[in-house]
């Protein structure tokens, strides 16, 4: 069963390679699994809080900056999970605010755990024309125009994991929504809803995870993981391997596709707080003359329903 699920998540990857990015981008995705896939609900078996904040491009003016904070737990039957996920995301003229709930329904698999999950919330827009510079008049955004739009957005996940493994497959933004900035009397705008009206649509995303830790010794374990998402006409994965020496400390590197290199580290300070760190090295476009991006999180796991902090805690 677990080697049919497997070969199903490759298939399906490989027919979704025509998808690429629209949401916040995190280095440390595998520290807060829940923003990826809202099935991954209820898995850790505690009450588990993330704080993730990331600065990408630090030099650049109008650099995309993300906050982010996610909570999950499983219900006292262990069937079920529920999380909350609130994220601010600020990026040029544009700020968008996401608040999130998920729900996860759990079965016993092989050694593990299969998890389908839902997650719906609401998405909100606002922008800041002035700080838009135009080479063409008649590109610009008519004064009129919305300053903010509020949208629903729906997403669904697939997640098995086992104490040293686990396998995700994600769609987020299902319900596609749309909004309109203004009516547009530009026939070049054609990328803007059809040239009748400036707008934009959510699109689908899909994603992929894997991961798997190789339990050398009583001091070395070997963790590896990777993350694929698929939007539009474009595809970004990153791979990423990492040492955790004696549970207590990871350093780890991941490559990502768009030509950044990533370091990283997290602490496990005690069995319920972690905390980790991530510098990206990129050398694509405008990024290659930045300060590179930084990221960190802080978690703390707190045993409910009589369940206790297992230490280690692999994903």
């Amino acid at each position: 069963k677990m080697k049919n699920i497997i070969i199903f998540g490759l298939l399906l990857l490989g027919v979704l390679q025509s998808y690429a990015q629209q949401d916040p981008q995190y280095s440390l995705y595998m520290f807060n699994p829940l923003a990826v896939n809202p099935a991954y609900a209820g898995s850790r078996e505690v009450l588990s809080g993330v704080l993730v904040h990331r600065s990408q491009w630090v030099g650049l003016d109008g650099a995309p900056e993300t906050q982010a904070l996610a909570i999950n737990a499983p219900l006292k039957n262990k069937k079920m999970g529920l999380g909350l996920q609130i994220v601010n995301d600020k990026i040029g003229p544009k700020t968008t605010q996401n608040i999130t709930a998920a729900y996860a329904y759990r079965i016993k698999l092989g050694n593990g755990k299969l998890a389908f999950g839902l997650k719906g919330g609401i998405i909100n827009y606002n922008f800041n024309w002035n700080k838009i510079e135009y080479k063409e008049e008649g590109d610009a955004i008519p004064e009129e125009s919305t300053t903010s739009f509020l949208i629903p957005t729906f997403d669904f996940g697939m997640y098995y994991n086992t104490r040293t493994f686990y396998l995700g497959l994600a769609a987020e933004h299902l319900n596609q929504s749309s909004f309109k900035f203004a009516e547009s009397q530009n026939p070049n705008n054609s990328q803007l809803d059809g040239g009748s009206s400036g707008g934009s649509k959510k699109g689908i995303n899909f994603i992929g995870t894997v991961g798997n830790a190789f339990v050398l010794n009583d001091n070395f374990v070997l963790k590896t993981s990777a993350l694929v998402r698929m939007a539009n006409d474009a595809i970004n994965v990153d791979a990423n391997v990492g040492v955790l020496i004696k549970s207590r400390v990871l350093f780890g590197v991941s490559v990502r596709s768009t030509e950044a290199l990533i370091f990283m580290t997290e602490l496990n300070i005690s069995k319920k707080l972690r905390m980790g760190v991530a510098y990206d090295v990129d050398r694509s476009g405008v990024a290659s003359s930045t300060a590179g991006s930084f990221e960190i999180f802080i978690g703390y796991d707190m045993g409910i329903f009589k369940s206790k902090v297992v230490s280690p805690r692999y994903f």
